[in-house]
């Protein structure tokens, strides 16, 4: 019976021990807050920034495809604007959502550093050009000469997020319904 005693009880401590050193995400959380120097709103955690990011990219994704297929050919400025603008939106709630997940050692809003880096520099090319060409283009312009590049531009970044769904899917961490 003494020969087991010794080793439960070094189990039990063991087993202890890690329970006093786990850290959830609310721990994680407030380390950060105060590691960073920074403040997170209340409804930021990783469930928040995992559904932005997967709304992004399957809701998001058909209403830039479709954009892309039937009207940005028109080159008509009020909805290249309404684009860039919602793009501009979604980028912000993203990057709040990857600081959060970077901060708190939570992994990237796209994975990984290399494909949110490559996701974010497709989005802001995009909203550059469309930007351009409804400040800096009349519709004839537009329509002749800038549909082309824009075109491209959007058929990278629709691309990227592509892949990125793509890739989630083979990890088993998309599963669309």
């Amino acid at each position: 019976m003494k020969n087991l005693l010794f080793p439960m009880i070094l189990m039990f401590l063991a087993l202890a021990s890690s329970q006093v050193n786990a850290c959830d995400e609310e721990c994680k959380r407030k380390q950060a807050m105060e590691q960073h120097n920074v403040e997170f709103p209340s409804y930021m955690t990783a469930k928040f920034c995992e559904t932005t990011s997967v709304d992004f990219l399957l809701r998001d994704y058909a209403s830039l495809q479709k954009y892309r297929t039937e009207r940005l050919p028109t080159g008509h400025k009020g909805g290249m604007n309404n684009i860039r603008k919602m793009l501009d939106q979604r980028k912000e709630w993203l990057v709040e959502c990857d600081d959060y997940l970077r901060l708190t050692g939570q992994g990237r809003v796209f994975y990984n550093a290399e494909t949110t880096k490559t996701v974010f520099d497709a989005m802001d090319k995009v909203t550059k050009e469309l930007n351009a060409l409804v400040y800096n283009g009349s519709q004839e312009v537009i329509v002749t000469n800038g549909i082309d590049i824009i075109e491209q531009d959007f058929d990278k970044m629709l691309s990227e997020m592509d892949q990125h769904k793509t890739n989630l899917q083979l990890r088993g961490q998309l599963v669309i319904r």
